[in-house]
Parts: C-alpha cells; structure tokens; sequence
C-alpha cells in the first residue's frame, strides 16, 4: 500500500497570531460604528452595554481587591464565609453583658461589633451585645489592635501573638525577644517591634498568613509605638533617644519592603509615645508636649504645641480629626478638650471640668466619661447627653448605633 502523504502541520503561534488580529480587526470595526454614531439601537446594542458595564464593575472590582491587598485565595473566601456563619449563632440577652475574665483591659469596635479584651479571654460580641467568640489567651500581659475584620493579639514583654477573626485564628507565633508594641492594617498585614541583641529595637512586618515582609533594626532610637497604614503598605514609628543629656525623637516612616525610609522627622527635647495612621499617606504622632501631623510627600511637619498644658489623654477620630484632653494642672482636674483637623487646626474648643476623662472622638461627636457620668458633645461644644454610670467604667466607644460603657467586670450601653 502506497504511503499517504502527511498533513502540514498547523503553527500553534501563527493561528494564535491570527486569532488575535482578528479579535484586534472586530474591535476596531465596533470602534469606528461607535464613533460614527452608527451603532444600531437594538437588543445587540443592550447586550453589548450590559456586558461592558459587568466588565468595567469587575475590572475595577479586582483592582480595588489587588490595591487593598485583600485575601481572595481559596483559603480566605472559605475564613470570610466561616466569619459570617458565625454572626447566625450569636448567644445572649445583649448588653449589658458579664465579661469573661476578672479584670477587663481593653475594648474595641471591629466589622462585626466589638473586641474585648480581659486578662484571660478574648470576646467579640454583635451589634445587639450578644456573644460571638469567646476565646481564652493565656498572656500574661495582653495588648489588642483592631483593624476592620482582623483583630491583632499579642503578649507585652512577652513572645506571643495571633492574629484573628470571627471564624478563628488566622495565624499565631512567637518571637524571638520580647514584643514592645503592634498594630494591624485592614488587609490583614500587621507589625511587631520588639528588642534586639544587637539593636535598640527590631521590626518586622507580616502577611495575613505570618510570612516576613519587612525587617529593620534601630541602632540608634527605642520604638516605642508602631502603625500600618490601612492598605498595609507603608509602617510609621516613633522612637526616643538621649543625646547630649536631652530627649531625642523620631517620627520614622518606611514602605513595607523598602529599603530606606521615605520619611525621618527629629524632635529636641520631647518625648512621643503614639503614632497613628489616618490615611494611606497621613501619620499623626502624640508627644508630651506637642502633637504632629506629618505626610509622607511632605518634608515639613505641623506641629501643635500644648503651651504649657498637661496632656491627660487623646483620640483619632476615622476622617483623622484629633482631640486632645488638657488639663491646667498636673492633677489632671479641670480638664478642657482641642479638636485638631488633619492641617493641625482648632476646630472646637471644649471647656468640661471634668478630671482626668476617658475620651472618644467621633467624626461628629465627643463622648467623655469621668466620676460615674457620661457626657456626650457636639463639636460646637453643645451637651447632647448624659447619663449616668456604673463607678467602676473605664473607657467609651461607640459601635454601630450604640455608645459603650466598657466596665471592670461588664460592658453596658450609655443609656
């Protein structure tokens, strides 16, 4: 039997060329009818505008979740819905609700209501006050950041952290030496500074899952307070120094990866302690004489000076409003209130007598609490309400729709 002649192969990359010189040719055609208005009005046309308003809603979908950082992994959609199965088993008569734990330290609002933290357990209740999670730490010295669904745990003076969500723990560890402060972003990144052998202090910064992003060590300046912007991709520190028998302080701020800081702003003769995020480029730190308001493409920083005045306590509001709490006397009595906008600007001046209150700034309210009373302002300074409350209250937030009495023992609405 004769052979039979073998067929040409086709060339994969020149059929692939071809197809797309044609896709390139069709929509070249429907350009040109688009712009010589002579695209037919009919159901064609309706679907092609249905289909290119889904198109550019999920384009600008998955560019929002690529510049947020946001966890779309397999493993992340499966944490998310376990987060919201949880929200259907809530348990409890609401609040006020008994804390679990002999001594409550801290509290905050995170996406599905609100973190507590005692010396023995962390508990995430509803919007109603009702329990969600409640899980037991065991740190010795526990400290708490909240940034949208992610809460960050971690062991002052000890090696311990996790960092969690409703559904559970996201990712935990330990460090080498001792934690000094955290923070985390809501994308899930979060830092740790902790001492050195070799360093004043060491940072390292984390993925949702617990790989190292970043390192630096400070030679030179104790970090004593670190924050991550919300996208998770810049980290701003304050540290002190002694130099020439004074105070030296430093605002450092670097991108998460970067090799050299983008900013470095110094301080003679003070001391700062807190730093903040207000947004992804505006960084707010507290001093003990002054306040600073600093931005990552800025080289000048507004300074706010307290004239003279003790600090007794602060708050950042979520549109980056600052209040600070003054009092004339170091006993803390007489305590006025400064609202600062983010160009270091008195917007309201709030005069409560009150001695030494826990403070909350919302971006339309200031909530204050003090010997037993609670008292709510608007910026204009105007009382709205007041109430009040158990004696042994120590700090107020507002979570939803509810304004919060966080106790030693139990949280309670302000009624």
């Amino acid at each position: 039997m004769a052979e039979q002649p073998k067929k040409p192969q086709k060339n994969k990359k020149t059929t692939q060329k071809r197809r797309q010189i044609q896709r390139v040719q069709r929509i070249q055609r429907i350009l040109n009818r688009i712009n010589a208005f002579r695209l037919p009005v009919n159901e064609n046309l309706f679907q092609t505008i249905v289909k290119l308003t889904v198109t550019t809603a999920a384009v600008a979908a998955i560019a929002f979740v690529c510049l947020s950082d946001a966890d779309i992994s397999v493993r992340g959609i499966i944490r998310g819905y376990r987060d919201k199965s949880v929200l259907s088993h809530a348990a409890g008569q609401g609040y006020p609700a008994e804390l679990n734990g002999s001594r409550s330290i801290d509290a905050e609002t995170v996406s599905h209501g609100t973190a507590v933290l005692t010396d023995t357990a962390y508990t995430v209740y509803d919007v109603k006050g009702r329990e969600l999670i409640s899980q037991p730490h065991y740190m010795a010295s526990p400290a708490m950041k909240t940034a949208d669904r992610y809460t960050l745990l971690f062991d002052r003076r000890g090696t311990a952290y996790a960092l969690k969500t409703l559904s559970g723990s996201v990712c935990s560890g330990t460090t080498d030496h001792t934690i000094v402060a955290g923070a985390v972003s809501r994308s899930g990144r979060f830092a740790l500074v902790t001492n050195y052998d070799t360093a004043h202090s060491y940072v390292n910064v984390f993925t949702k899952n617990g790989k190292s992003l970043h390192k630096w060590k400070s030679g030179s300046y104790h970090i004593s307070d670190i924050s991550i912007s919300p996208s998770g991709h810049t980290v701003a520190m304050c540290g002190v120094t002694t130099q020439d028998g004074k105070l030296k302080s430093v605002v450092i701020i670097q991108k998460v990866g970067g090799s050299a800081n983008l900013r470095e702003y110094t301080f003679e003769d003070t001391l700062l302690f807190a730093v903040r995020f207000t947004s992804d480029s505006s960084v707010t730190a507290i001093g003990d004489d002054k306040a600073v308001r600093l931005r990552v493409n800025e080289e000048k920083a507004q300074v706010y000076s307290y004239a003279g005045r003790t600090l007794t306590g602060f708050d950042v509001s979520d549109n980056g409003n600052l209040a600070l709490a003054f009092s004339a006397h170091s006993d803390g009595q007489n305590t006025g209130v400064v609202v600062l906008n983010t160009a270091c600007e008195e917007v309201a001046n709030l005069s409560t007598a009150l001695i030494s209150p826990d403070m909350e700034l919302t971006n339309s309210r200031i909530n204050l609490i003090s010997q037993s009373r609670f008292y709510s302002y608007n910026l204009d300074g105007k009382l709205m309400a007041s109430a009040d409350i158990p004696a042994d209250s120590q700090s107020v937030l507002t979570s939803g729709d509810k304004i919060l009495i966080r106790g030693i023992t139990t949280i309670s609405e302000a009624s």
